[in-house]
């Protein structure tokens, strides 16, 4: 139950930017006589729990964690050199591939322009990327490993991407674009989630310690 609603919190600071950035853009869509359906806004629903999902389960860093932990506190726990572990938790690489797949599988599907392999690359990367430097603030660990093993993942569920579209879509009519980029979400979606996501507090509130 705890996890659920710790879950639920990171839910809904992800949920405040999704929503400010899809109404700014339903703005400019209007002004530019374009139309959006609920449709849009499902799919953008999705992204999000999967995104609010990738943050909680990696522990991202926030701005609490470095007033609870002070500033650098990963800064000794991390590895430059890719897969020099002493043993090899097979488990743990499994679960960072799987743990990106979703995400190059959703980026085509919500955003048509990214149906490309060198962007899902660049874009689990970055993710990645971002999850790993966050990390530095709090006592988890930065790993190249991670970032090698999330990017793998992205490409593999691009991959389940394009043969979804070649069983399922060859004689459907194209998508059409999601309103806004899918970098401007991920943006806002960490900025809220840095800024408003206290751990600690929320666990004080919870507890009652």
């Amino acid at each position: 139950m705890e996890e659920i609603l710790f879950f639920s919190y990171v839910l809904v600071c992800v949920l405040i930017s999704i929503v400010v950035v899809y109404a700014a853009s339903r703005v400019v869509c209007r002004k530019k006589g374009l139309t959006r359906t609920r449709a849009d806004w499902l799919k953008l629903f999705v992204f999000a729990v999967y995104i609010a999902g990738v943050f909680y389960f990696t522990g991202t860093g926030t701005l609490y964690n470095i007033r609870q932990y002070g500033m650098g506190a990963g800064a000794l726990q991390y590895s430059l050199v890719p897969f020099s572990a002493q043993s090899f938790d097979v488990t743990a690489y499994l679960l960072n591939i799987v743990l990106f797949l979703p995400l190059g599988f959703l980026l085509p599907l919500i955003w048509p322009n990214y149906n490309r392999f060198w962007r899902i690359l660049i874009f689990g990367a970055a993710l990645s990327l971002l999850i790993e430097l966050s990390q530095l603030l709090n006592i988890r660990s930065t790993d190249i490993d991670d970032l090698l093993l999330n990017t793998l993942g992205a490409a593999l569920g691009f991959l389940l991407f394009c043969l979804y579209q070649f069983v399922f879509c060859r004689k459907r009519k194209p998508v059409p674009q999601t309103t806004g980029s899918p970098v401007l979400y991920l943006a806002a979606m960490y900025a809220s989630y840095f800024f408003l996501f206290n751990e600690l507090g929320f666990a004080k509130l919870l507890y009652g310690f």
